[in-house]
């Protein structure tokens, strides 16, 4: 059996790192998941080899178990029939280390295409979230509100009616040292969310932005031009993706976005995408 399934981007609207959980140091945060419709496209042949090979059109991500869809794959096998095997193709649109949790997606999709498989009920979110923090949002997608380290969801409404400009440049930034960067130890006081009271008082673009930025555009000045670039094409918001290196425009119309892209393109790959509901 041969299938084809994708595993769609995200972005964050908004990305506020409040403090360090005392248990294990991880950094806690707000923001707010939205799907988009960029996807990497994961071309699977089921077999009953009892293996699980995986090739790629890209040659800069790992094929072993260090890939985040290999490491799916064996979350899932005490559930799995012994004898399943399947060989897997990824090709990978999403570029790796761009903020847009191409590896938490392909797992996600990983760990649903083969649940119909297994012969009991395997727990997907516990082995969503043992896979990394922004696994467990990809299993349904659509918009969703995130605290704890990215893992605590809470559905939420905001306006899709708009296009985004993806600008990602050919380098990637380092999400670990992002976080040395903004040297937030476990005895600074732990903030408090704002997030919500922004959605209560009515959804506004101008309420939304991105903590990392501080640290990132000045050690990536050219990430700072994409931002200037998108806001004077019109951009009613241009932020940081995650810990970038993809930095988007939100535009209200679609004119106004196809418009901007020649202007964009030497600073990397461009996608246009719309947001996703869930489904």
């Amino acid at each position: 059996m041969k299938t084809s399934i994708q595993a769609y981007a995200k972005i964050n609207i908004g990305l506020r790192i409040l403090g360090r959980r005392p248990s294990d140091g991880y950094h806690l945060l707000e923001t707010i998941f939205q799907e988009m419709d960029f996807a990497d496209d994961i071309h699977i042949g089921v077999n009953r080899s009892g293996r699980y090979t995986l090739v790629s059109n890209r040659d800069d991500i790992p094929l072993d178990e260090s890939n985040l869809i290999l490491q799916a794959v064996t979350a899932l096998k005490p559930w799995l029939p012994e004898d399943l095997g399947a060989d897997i193709f990824v090709d990978k649109q999403i570029p790796p280390g761009a903020g847009l949790g191409g590896g938490s997606s392909d797992a996600a999709a990983i760990l649903k295409f083969f649940r119909p498989f297994c012969h009991r009920e395997p727990p997907l979110k516990s082995l969503a979230l043992s896979l990394g923090a922004d696994v467990p949002f990809f299993l349904t997608g659509g918009t969703a509100y995130a605290t704890g380290i990215g893992d605590e969801l809470e559905p939420v409404s905001i306006p899709l009616d708009w296009t985004a400009v993806l600008v990602m440049p050919p380098f990637s930034v380092s999400t670990e040292q992002a976080y040395r960067d903004l040297r937030i130890s476990l005895t600074d006081t732990v903030k408090k969310t704002n997030i919500p009271s922004f959605l209560r008082q009515g959804f506004a673009w101008r309420f939304f932005e991105n903590d990392f930025e501080r640290v990132i555009i000045p050690a990536y000045p050219q990430i700072g031009e994409i931002k200037s670039a998108l806001l004077e094409a019109g951009a009613e918001i241009s932020a940081l993706s995650g810990s970038g290196s993809t930095v988007y425009g939100i535009f209200c119309s679609d004119d106004k976005a196809r418009t901007c892209i020649p202007k964009l393109q030497d600073y990397g790959r461009i996608a246009l995408c719309q947001p996703r509901g869930l489904t």
